[in-house]
């Protein structure tokens, strides 16, 4: 049976299904899944709250950038649902900003229920709503430039 404890289980490992065939936006993907796997080696290491806190606090920034960036991107390239992106985007802020609130608690397990949401949130996105504008801009040809 498995632990909070055990890493294994909390890390998140880049594949070619998370690729949207775009290196710039990939390169930020695999930087955001970075900033959740240290996250959650917060938590698991039981690091104290502060630390929790600062991973936290990187992965908010970090998302603000690359969807910005992301959606800047979009845009460009005149994807049709650029803007329900944005709004799915602007939505997964909010989820992510209510988790830093619960990992700010000192309750162990409202930090490891955070950083659960916070992998369930980025492969959810990845998988569902990144992979419906890289299908485009293949369709398109467009994107890999």
């Amino acid at each position: 049976m498995s632990s909070p404890t055990e890493t294994s289980q909390w890390r998140l490992e880049w594949s070619d299904d998370l690729s949207v065939c775009i290196p710039e936006l990939d390169t930020e993907h695999k930087h955001f899944i970075q900033l959740v796997n240290e996250f959650n080696e917060a938590i698991t290491q039981r690091m104290d709250i502060a630390e929790i806190k600062k991973r936290m606090q990187a992965i908010l920034d970090d998302a603000g950038a690359h969807f910005y960036h992301e959606e800047s991107l979009l845009r460009a390239w005149s994807y049709p649902d650029t803007e329900e992106h944005a709004q799915k985007h602007a939505k997964i802020l909010i989820e992510l900003s209510g988790s830093m609130g619960k990992a700010n608690s000192s309750v162990e397990y409202d930090c490891i229920e955070a950083g659960l949401k916070l992998k369930n949130i980025l492969i959810e996105h990845l998988l569902t709503e990144d992979i419906k504008y890289r299908d485009y801009l293949q369709k398109k040809n467009l994107g890999n430039g």
